[in-house]
C-alpha cells in the first residue's frame, strides 16, 4: 500500500484534532485526580482504596497517556502530508 492520504481526509483528521483539543482540560483533570486518588493510597499505605479501584485507576491513566501519545501521532501524520495548519486569529 501506498504511503498517501486523501485531501478528504485532511478535514477529517482536523476535525479529531479539534475534538482532542476540546477534551483536553477535562482528561487531564481525570488524570490529576487518578493519580491523586493513587498517591493517597500510597500515603495511607493502601488503607484508602480498593486494590480493584487502585488497578482501574492506574489503567485509566493509562489508556489517557495512550490517547495523548495517538492523538500526537495523528497530529504528525497530519502535518507530513498536508503541511501545519495556519493559525487563525
Amino acid at each position: 500500500m501506498a504511503d498517501r492520504m486523501s485531501e478528504r481526509a485532511k478535514d477529517a483528521l482536523d476535525r479529531i484534532i479539534r475534538q482532542l483539543y476540546a477534551i483536553a482540560p477535562e482528561v487531564d483533570t481525570i488524570a490529576t485526580d487518578c493519580a491523586n486518588a493513587l498517591q493517597s493510597n500510597g500515603n495511607a499505605d493502601g488503607d484508602y482504596i480498593s486494590k480493584r479501584t487502585m488497578k482501574a485507576l492506574s489503567e485509566i491513566r493509562e489508556a489517557i497517556a495512550e490517547l495523548y501519545a495517538a492523538g500526537h501521532a495523528v497530529m504528525e501524520e497530519r502535518n507530513r502530508f498536508f503541511g501545519r495548519p495556519r493559525v487563525r486569529r
